[in-house]
């Protein structure tokens, strides 16, 4: 039976356990912490369906509807909250709020009471955070694709998160797709052994005398790129390493003695896999489009079948998203492809010294801490930080006066960064101290195209006045904004281009990579009263997302501009614009439907 035929080539996926009719197969832990199965042979029947739904004994290949060529995005989830607290992007959040919206069911991993990790299926969206970010331990599945497959049959709508290997397992032990299952999985390096976790946590337990209550594996107290493991416990201490100096961190990324065997040799690489939609982080997409990157996770999202396609396309609004191609995607991501490199040649006297000694002893004599270049790299990070500032800024007075006062002194300013206003040289901030700036992203001011430039770039904000950035927003010299009394000014990521006038007394929102060219005037206030019934000085103006305003174009109060439509040269737009349409002329009229613009 199965237990005599898979040996190490086994990836613990727990199919042949639930498939079996007489209940004879169990999943015991193996002296590395790993599940494996076991025949009670007393009691099987040698109906051999362990073996047919065994994804990697019987593989089922080209059994599912697929593209040809997966498409790739990198995307991010608006909200800044969800996408702190995930392991990349939040992307796996929009997808799952969208299932429950629907009323359907979720199954991904949780954190059990003793730090081991199992997969549940819920219908309930307050478990959403226990499902949310990547867990790195082998999760137990259990009864799991049996109840998958009750509430299919129920006509439920199901999105599933697992590894490659367990989706495809899904996929056999269902014997078929259902139109009403959604499939995501990862781009996956390898899983580790509960066991060796399991150490690690009861040293940590040790150090702080108390019981862990929330684990988070690539926490971002560091930011993204320099991930972090972060350990709550009872007693209210906490625990925060980044990757370069947690143990288990170190262990995972040196050694490659966690992992499961059959990791070094995995049979689930390539594309485009079993699932819907393969989730990852999107590595490197810092050099391919900074724009993407403010260091607070981006999803690599592949896209891999119609069903895939179409949920994708639903999250939009709550998402911001960018194509590229596989090869982009591929360039920081090995394991897209390749399986992890076997483990060194000490693995056994590895789990052997686990038995016998702490998980700090363990690291001390199996992996080394952090190398000279590592620490030296770390050290000098800051510095690099404060150069390349001192580079952008130079040497005004004024502008280190502004960045100072703005970051670190005034309370005026709630930000998520440690530098959230940058103001170059020519910078003129006046900001009332009843003002307020909410800025969940970076905002630079007086960005010049001739560097010899003396044009000055000012941002006025009047008592109770509120600006929000939301991502990272730039103002090019000579641009105005002012926010009037009680104003509320809300700039969504993108640029306002050198001249640009914005002037706000009721509430302007501009959305998502908006791209504003010179001179544009764009006011919601009239500035002086016309006496006339029903008058209103000011009135709201909402820019969609994905908006081409032309050179010298005018947005009057009032109006909204859908989602990504140009606004032709000289135009002044006095009424709403449909989305997807070139209006121009004076006033504003339709030119044409129905367009894309890039």
């Amino acid at each position: 039976m199965i237990d005599k035929l898979i040996s190490d080539d086994c990836v613990g996926c727990n199919a042949c356990t639930v498939v079996c009719p007489t209940q004879c197969i169990s999943m015991p832990n193996d002296h590395e912490g790993f599940f494996y199965p076991k025949v009670d042979y007393a009691t099987c029947v040698s109906c051999e369906l362990c073996i047919k739904v065994c994804p990697v004994l019987t593989p089922k290949k080209n059994s599912l509807e697929r593209f040809k060529d997966s498409k790739v995005h990198a995307a991010y989830h608006t909200n800044l909250e969800t996408r702190l607290d995930s392991t990349s992007g939040g992307i796996f959040t929009a997808l799952a709020d969208k299932i429950f919206d629907e009323g359907g069911y979720v199954a991904g991993a949780i954190y059990n009471d003793d730090h081991t990790v199992s997969h549940i299926v819920t219908n309930n969206r307050s478990k959403l955070s226990d499902i949310r970010s990547s867990k790195y331990i082998q999760s137990f599945t259990d009864t799991l694709y049996a109840d998958i497959k009750d509430l299919l049959k129920k006509d439920e709508k199901v999105l599933v998160c697992a590894a490659p290997c367990q989706i495809s397992a899904l996929y056999s032990y269902l014997g078929k797709d259902y139109t009403n299952l959604i499939t995501c999985d990862f781009i996956c390096r390898g899983v580790n052994s509960p066991k060796v976790f399991l150490k690690y946590m009861e040293m940590l337990e040790k150090q702080f005398g108390s019981k862990a209550i929330k684990i988070k594996f690539k926490n971002k107290t560091y930011g993204w790129h320099r991930f972090s493991m972060k350990v709550d416990f009872e007693n209210g201490k906490s625990y925060c390493q980044d990757r370069y100096h947690d143990l288990f961190f170190v262990g995972y990324l040196q050694s490659g003695n966690f992992a499961r065997p059959a990791c070094y040799d995995c049979k689930f690489k390539g594309f485009p896999q079993d699932s819907d939609i393969t989730l990852a982080d999107f590595w490197g997409i810092e050099k391919i489009d900074p724009t993407m990157d403010q260091d607070l996770g981006t999803s690599l999202v592949l896209v891999n079948s119609v069903k895939g396609e179409r949920i994708f396309t639903c999250i939009n609004s709550t998402t911001v998203s960018k194509p590229f191609t596989i090869e982009q995607a591929a360039i920081a991501n090995p394991a897209m492809n390749a399986s992890l490199k076997p483990a060194k040649n000490n693995r056994k006297e590895f789990f052997s010294d686990l038995n016998k000694y702490s998980f700090e002893k363990v690291a001390k004599k199996h992996f080394p801490l952090p190398s000279f270049r590592n620490k030296l790299k770390s050290t000098l990070s800051p510095l690099k930080k404060i150069y390349d500032l001192t580079k952008l800024i130079g040497f005004s007075i004024n502008s280190w006066r502004l960045l100072i006062f703005y970051n670190f002194i005034t309370k005026q300013v709630t930000k998520n960064n440690l530098l959230a206003i940058v103001p170059l040289k020519f910078t003129r901030i006046c900001i009332d101290k009843n003002a307020k700036l909410k800025i969940n992203g970076l905002l630079r001011i007086g960005i010049k195209q001739v560097k010899s430039s003396h044009l000055e770039t000012r941002l006025l904000m009047e008592p109770g006045a509120t600006l929000e950035v939301n991502g990272n927003f730039q103002m090019f010299a000579s641009s105005y904004i002012r926010v009037v009394k009680h104003g509320h000014l809300v700039l969504n990521g993108g640029f306002i281009n050198e001249g640009v006038q914005i002037t706000c007394a009721s509430k302007i929102t501009i959305g998502k990579g908006c791209v504003i060219a010179r001179d544009v005037v764009i006011r919601d206030y009239d500035g002086h009263t016309i006496d006339e019934k029903n008058y209103q000085i000011a009135k709201e103006i909402t820019i969609g997302n994905h908006v081409w305003i032309g050179n010298r174009a005018m947005i009057l109060k009032g109006v909204t501009i859908g989602e990504g439509s140009v606004i032709a040269a000289g135009a002044i737009v006095t009424k709403d614009v449909p989305p997807h349409s070139i209006v121009g002329g004076i006033p504003a009229k339709v030119i044409k439907e129905n367009i894309n613009w890039h």
